[in-house]
Formats: structure tokens, C-alpha cells, sequence
């Protein structure tokens, strides 16, 4: 009651306001504080340091003039502790991600997920070798930004140096890896940083763009659009192509067809892509080699994994029709859900033999098997048909994404889901020898004219900044796309 008669809401003049002041201050100590006053350095029950006397004595001189700050029936409990947050994970990732990496600067930096069996990996490996190849000085830096193993980085030429982005930062959250990687290219101020497959990487450029181009030219590369269960398109270039395109100096492809859907679909300019075919990085046979297949071969083989993009539903119904023909089957099964019943209708096949993961190609390959078959609902260009054209087993693939830069039309099936056209091609290749001879020497003609070494470096060279970086400013990536 007290409080309430002689808070300065109440008494207006300023004598009296000084008497109201004297009369609590009396009653306090007549019959107690309100709330006991914390010495300096005290700790509050809850762990908190106490208000110091010399901050309460302040703020009760400065409750005549603003009653706010006490109202009547409040203490300085109302007042809490606020220490200013401090979340030193993300520092100490970035400086183990230092220490990793070293203090001498690097010329190139590739951003991408992991390194292991697959056509993207080989596809990095050979960026890698040609740079090396080409600047023995090089130092090429690669950050892998996924949680998973990379059994081929081993396969790295010795300029280039693995660090895995991935390992450093795993007890920060999607946007904190963001934030560390962005810190990370900007320090480094590499000339050159490619782009592969890293959704870490994607989201650095979309949001921090224009500060990476300031000391380096950002090159990414796209391959093909994923699809959802609907076949709506998805992937890297729906999800970021759009608004990082002015960032970026070039994309990449291994295709043709790609390009040209993007830049309709997209609105991304076309000059923008660069197609560089994926090269053959093994022992050409001769030109004048005959199909690997003995007489009387009844063996298809099957390679690759065993996901919903490859369609193991068309190879189970493609196997069913032919049941004097045995199918060969390898690959990592990593599929689950709904579509692992189409693994199951393979298993339940008596002429079909799940293997499991496998190598290289060559090692599975037989003179029993009289074709390869490859299903697929989507591609860039898969490059294990470079090994099957290499192991001289007839290809039997449908006309889909790069597959057509490799392989004739005519050669193709012009539906992937067209299973009639499937096993009356494969039909025509085990009764016909010679017709294999034929699509051999086709396959390893195209793999001699189109998918060399020398090629592929010589398409590298041609993009301007890339085997030999050059500094960049901003300036020179937009304007050119604006």
C-alpha cells in the first residue's frame, strides 16, 4: 500500500516525490527490503550472477525519473541475467578444416560430395588428372561434403589434396555447414572452384555468390534432372540453376540433350553450357575385334545400381519373357519401400542371378553372355557402357539423355518402357552372331572417335579460365549473362 501511496505515478511534485522516496526507504528499513539485496559478485539459486548492489542503488535513483523501471510490487528479480550467446562449434569446424588444409594456396577447389563407384566420381577423377596433367604445379583441393565413405579418393592424382568438408562439420545443422563453407572458399580465394553434385556447395553460391566471385571463377557441373514418383523433374539445376547462373562462369554437361532442356525450360542462357564429354579411361581392343560372346551364349548381363532410375521393374518383366535366356545381375540393391517389391519380383525369377556390387565391368563379363542390357528411365551418360563397348559385348539401351551421343538411334530402343521392342532385340543378338559382330564394331568405333583422352582435354582447355585458372571479378560472370 505503501508503494502504491508514494510511487512517483502518484506524487507529481517533486518535493513531495523526494519525501515519497525517504518514506520507502524509512519503512525498508523498519521492517525489511521487499527482497534481499544481493552482494557483488553473489550467484543467484538458478546459477545466474545477482544483480550488484551498486547497479540496484542506480537503478532506485533512476526510478524517480522513470517509475517504469520499478513499478509498485517489483523487485530487481524482475530483472534477469542475459549473457550474450556463444556458439564456437561452427569456429572450431573451421578450424579443423584450416589445419586440414594448410596455409600454402590452392589453384583449384572441387566441391562435391563423396568419391566412389559411379560415373559422376569417374567424371571428377579425370577433371582432376587433366588439371594435373596439364600444371604439374597445380594444387587442387577437394572437399567431399557428404556423410559417407570415400574409397576413391585414393585414385586422386598427388597434386590434389582430400579433405572431408563432411567429417568437420557433422554437429552443425544445414545452415551452420552453409556458413562454414562459405567462410572457407572466401579465405581460400582459390582462382577456380567446380561445382559437383554438393548441396552444401549449391547453397553457398546461391547465398553467397557474389562474394565468392569477388577472388574466384565458380565452373559447376549438371548432368541430368532427377525425377520424383510423379516424373516431375528435380534436382540441382530445378532446384538452383535459375539463380546462381549469374555467379557462374559455366555449367558443364556431359550430354547434349540436357543443355537445351534447361535453357528452354529454365530460361538459362545457352552460352552459359559447356558440353565436355566424359572420355574412356581404359585399354582400347582393336577396331577389327569380334564380339566377346561364344557360340551358343544364353547369358544377359546387367550392371549397375539397383535404384528406382534404373527400372529393375523392366528388367524383371524383360527376364519373364525370356525364360530359356539366364540374366546376370549385379549391383548395389538400395532401394527400399515400395519399390523393393520390384526386387523381389527379380529374386522369385529361376532365371535370374543377383550377384551383389561389383568392380570393373571386365570382371564379370563372359563369353557367355551374348548382350549387356540397360534399363533406365533417365541419364547423363552413363559411362559404364564405355566399358561394355570396351569388353565388346553388344549394348541393348534405350535412346535416353546421353545415351544417344554414344550410340546410333538405330542401335537403340526408342521407348525405355517399350518391353516387346526389348526382347525382340535381344532375341535378334542370341540368334544372330554375326549381328553382334556388327554392333560391336559400331560401339568401339564410336568409343575410338569420341571418347579419347586427348579429346577430352582439349575440351577443357577450350573453356576459357579452367585448366589454367585466371582471377576474376564479378563484374566479368554477370555481365556477360544479363
Amino acid at each position: 500500500m505503501l508503494d502504491r501511496l508514494t510511487h512517483n505515478r502518484w506524487v507529481r511534485n517533486r518535493y513531495t516525490r523526494r519525501l515519497a522516496q525517504l518514506a520507502r526507504r524509512f519503512f525498508s528499513l523498519l521492517f525489511g527490503a521487499h527482497a534481499p539485496r544481493a552482494d557483488a559478485g553473489s550467484v543467484l539459486p538458478s546459477g545466474a550472477p545477482a544483480m550488484p548492489l551498486w547497479l540496484q542503488e542506480e537503478m532506485t535513483r533512476l526510478a524517480a525519473m522513470e517509475p517504469e523501471l520499478l513499478p509498485p510490487g517489483t523487485d530487481f528479480n524482475r530483472y534477469a541475467f542475459y549473457s550474450v550467446p556463444m556458439h564456437v562449434a561452427p569456429g572450431e569446424a573451421y578450424a579443423e578444416l584450416a589445419n586440414a588444409i594448410g596455409g600454402e594456396p590452392y589453384s583449384h577447389v572441387l566441391v562435391i560430395p563423396w568419391l566412389k563407384q559411379g560415373g559422376a566420381d569417374r567424371g571428377i577423377i579425370y577433371h582432376a588428372n587433366a588439371i594435373a596433367e596439364h600444371d604439374p604445379s597445380a594444387r587442387i583441393l577437394v572437399l567431399t561434403t557428404e556423410h559417407s565413405s570415400s574409397p576413391w579418393a585414393s585414385r586422386l592424382p598427388r597434386q590434389a589434396t582430400h579433405v572431408d568438408f563432411a567429417h568437420a562439420v557433422a554437429s552443425l545443422d544445414f545452415n551452420q555447414q552453409v556458413a562454414v563453407m562459405a567462410r572457407l572458399l572466401i579465405q581460400l580465394r582459390s582462382p577456380l572452384v567446380h561445382l559437383v553434385n554438393s548441396r552444401v556447395g549449391w547453397e553457398t553460391v546461391v547465398r553467397h555468390g557474389l562474394a565468392l566471385t569477388q577472388h574466384s571463377r565458380l565452373y559447376a557441373s549438371i548432368f541430368c534432372d532427377d525425377y520424383d514418383e510423379r516424373m516431375n523433374p528435380v534436382g540441382y539445376a530445378r532446384d538452383y540453376l535459375r539463380y546462381c547462373y549469374p555467379y557462374l562462369s559455366a555449367v558443364i554437361c556431359d550430354n547434349s540433350r540436357y543443355p537445351q532442356i534447361w535453357s528452354r525450360e529454365l530460361g538459362v542462357p545457352a552460352a552459359l553450357f559447356t558440353v565436355v564429354p566424359f572420355p574412356y579411361d581404359g585399354q582400347l581392343p582393336g577396331r577389327s575385334a569380334a564380339a566377346l560372346s561364344g557360340v551358343g551364349a544364353d547369358r544377359v548381363l546387367w550392371a549397375g545400381r539397383l535404384d528406382r532410375q534404373k527400372r529393375p521393374d523392366l528388367l524383371a518383366a524383360i527376364a519373364a519373357r525370356m525364360p530359356r535366356v539366364h540374366f546376370d545381375v549385379y549391383g548395389a540393391q538400395v532401394m527400399s519401400g515400395a519399390a523393393a517389391q520390384d526386387l523381389g519380383a527379380l529374386r522369385s525369377l529361376p532365371n535370374v542371378t543377383l550377384h551383389g556390387e561389383f568392380q570393373r565391368l571386365e570382371s564379370v563379363a563372359s563369353e557367355r553372355h551374348f548382350a549387356y542390357l540397360h534399363t533406365t528411365a533417365w541419364e547423363g551418360t552413363p559411362t559404364i557402357l564405355f566399358d561394355v563397348a570396351a569388353a565388346r559385348l553388344p549394348i541393348c539401351a534405350p535412346a535416353v539423355g546421353g545415351i544417344v551421343d554414344f550410340l546410333a538411334a538405330a542401335d537403340l530402343i526408342s521407348e525405355p518402357e517399350d518391353i516387346d521392342a526389348f526382347v525382340q532385340r535381344l532375341e535378334q543378338l542370341r540368334a544372330a552372331p554375326a549381328l553382334r559382330d556388327q554392333l560391336v564394331q559400331r560401339q568401339l568405333e564410336s568409343l575410338a572417335r569420341n571418347r579419347q583422352w586427348s579429346g577430352f582435354t582439349a575440351a577443357l582447355q577450350a573453356l576459357d579460365g579452367y585448366l589454367v585458372p585466371k582471377k576474376s571479378t564479378s563484374t566479368d560472370q554477370v555481365v556477360g549473362y544479363a
